[in-house]
């Protein structure tokens, strides 16, 4: 997050003293360690508590402010700086203005929460946030430092604050975010999307501060700082975002803190060569940070136009489905409404022929007949219209009321009177959506009831039972049926398709059932021999 949201002075945990000391303890280890830098070589290339300043403003706000101004008068005692303690009030004031300034702008034009995700935002907050803040110390710095009035020293120190924040405070705001624990302490968390390709490329981020380390012992950092910037772009264009401020932050390092440690004597940079090398620096930093945000971007927006085009092609692969399952159900409903009509046109006739009352009386039995199935089939094609287009509504449902209302609909079957109904609920009420789970059971135990064996001697039986395996509930319905054989087992779910040789359904009935318990996030799946019996289980998760 690039600018986490503010803690609150009212927020549990409070801010404490321990919280107060832990960071101006940071701030001073910054100011003092820069007043030793200076010392080894002697000038203001490096001073870091800006940086620090500035990421303490972006994470708490304007509360830190005061701490700052501390830090600054701090500062000119450590600097031992001319003039009197109200001088020193006035000239501590550069510190809170660069960092107030910095959280102003980033505000009001750096709209962002989760860090430095795009290339607008890098950019914004690099122009908002340190550039421009920075430019508010160069006016301190040409009327009341050493410098006399000397505008490229005023621009040279701008170049120096400038690649020190933005080497240190763009990596950690990007990286870290702020929390407070229950002693008021700050502890310090990592933002892990941000971090996951760099633990990928650890190995290669400690092989390029090898590389550099060496580097310092070889070259002349003044002459050839341009090849730190090389190896920085190639670091860009291959690893990206996260990757390259790492980088750069290595680099910033080792071409500034290392040197002016422990090469002191090979690091001082010609007074001619200062403003060349810290502005050749400051395109170094900045360009390749540009460049591997463009990369990741560039990488962003292939992964998500490769997902998108999986999921075009998916949305294809639907569409051809449907297209065939269209064509199929136009075919299959001309047929089996015409030859219900057809039949029934010439039945009226042949009862319209002969007067003899027995024989009118079977005709109009067998037009009945030719009615209900036609009947059955518009209720089976308005059933797939309903599962296909309903919301889903998660409610509870108990079993046992679920399927004697179905039973009751299933009631004027034939040979639904010869058939045991067994029933072993042990996991009595569900939630799912009734009407799908309606749905599914109704056309299981229809299909149960209708392909029985007719013969005397068989004892029909059905089993509806209700159980939980591994946190998922399984329904089955098991029958002693006919069976279904193996040349038609792996079909049956197929719209249309019917699975026995005297079969006298649409071939809608299981298609639906799958339909509809597939919208439930579930599964199911069938057990059968054929002359033995089928087993039918549905699988849903316990919602």
């Amino acid at each position: 997050m690039l600018i986490p949201a503010e803690i609150p002075h009212n927020a549990v945990p409070k801010w404490t003293w321990l919280t107060w000391l832990q960071l101006a303890l940071v701030l001073v280890l910054g100011s003092i360690l820069s007043v030793l830098l200076r010392n080894y070589n002697n000038s203001l290339l490096l001073y870091l508590p800006s940086a620090i300043a500035v990421i303490y403003i972006q994470w708490f706000g304007p509360r830190i402010l005061l701490l700052s101004y501390l830090n600054g008068i701090l500062n000119l005692f450590l600097w031992n700086a001319p003039g009197d303690l109200l001088r020193y009030f006035i000239l501590a004031s550069h510190e809170p203005m660069v960092c107030f300034l910095s959280w102003l702008f980033a505000r009001k034009f750096v709209n962002a929460d989760k860090g430095f995700s795009t290339t607008r935002l890098f950019v914004q907050f690099t122009l908002f946030g340190i550039a421009i803040p920075g430019l508010a110390n160069c006016f301190y710095t040409y009327h009341y430092s050493f410098i006399n009035g000397d505008l490229s020293k005023v621009l040279l120190l701008w170049l120096a604050d400038f690649i020190t924040m933005n080497s240190i405070a763009i990596p950690v705001l990007h990286f870290l975010t702020p929390s407070l624990t229950s002693h008021g302490l700050i502890s310090i968390k990592t933002h892990e999307r941000d971090l996951s390709p760099v633990h990928r490329n650890f190995r290669n981020l400690l092989l390029i501060c090898l590389f550099f380390l060496g580097l310092n012992f070889l070259i002349d950092f003044s002459e050839y700082w341009f090849v730190y910037g090389i190896c920085a772009v190639i670091v860009a264009v291959r690893r990206g975002f996260e990757a390259v401020l790492l980088t750069n932050l290595i680099l910033f390092s080792l071409s500034y803190l290392f040197p002016m440690v422990f090469l002191t004597n090979n690091f001082t940079i010609p007074q001619p060569l200062l403003l060349s090398v810290h502005l050749g620096m400051i395109t170094m930093f900045f360009v390749s940070s540009l460049i591997g945000r463009a990369i990741s971007d560039f990488r962003k927006k292939e992964t998500e136009l490769t997902l998108q085009k999986k999921q075009l092609e998916n949305a294809n692969e639907q569409l051809n489905k449907t297209n065939s399952e269209l064509d199929r159900f136009v075919y299959s409903v001309s047929h089996d409404i015409s030859a219900p009509l057809k039949s029934i046109k010439g039945l009226v006739t042949l009862s319209r022929l002969d007067k003899d009352p027995a024989v009118t009386e079977l005709y109009l039995g067998k037009i009945e007949a030719s009615v209900q199935k036609l009947e059955g089939f518009v209720g089976e094609v308005l059933d797939h219209s309903r599962t296909v287009r309903k919301e889903i509504l998660v409610e509870p449902v108990t079993i046992e009321s679920l399927i004697s209302d179905i039973y009751d609909n299933l009631k004027y079957l034939d040979n639904i009177n010869r058939i045991n109904f067994i029933f072993d609920f042990t996991v009595p009420v569900i939630s799912t959506d009734k009407f799908l789970i309606k749905v599914a059971l109704s056309n299981l135990l229809s299909n149960a009831i209708k392909y029985q064996k007719r013969h005397p001697d068989h004892r029909p039986e059905i089993k509806v039972s209700t159980r939980l395996i591994n946190d998922q509930i399984q329904i089955v319905i098991a029958d002693n049926g006919e069976g279904i054989a193996d040349a038609y087992k792996d079909r049956i779910f197929e719209m249309f398709y019917r699975g026995t040789s005297n079969s006298s359904g649409s071939g809608l009935g299981l298609y639906i059932a799958k339909e509809a318990i597939e919208k439930l996030h579930g599964s199911i799946a069938v057990e059968t021999r054929y002359g033995e019996g089928s087993v039918f289980t549905l699988q849903l998760p316990n919602n």
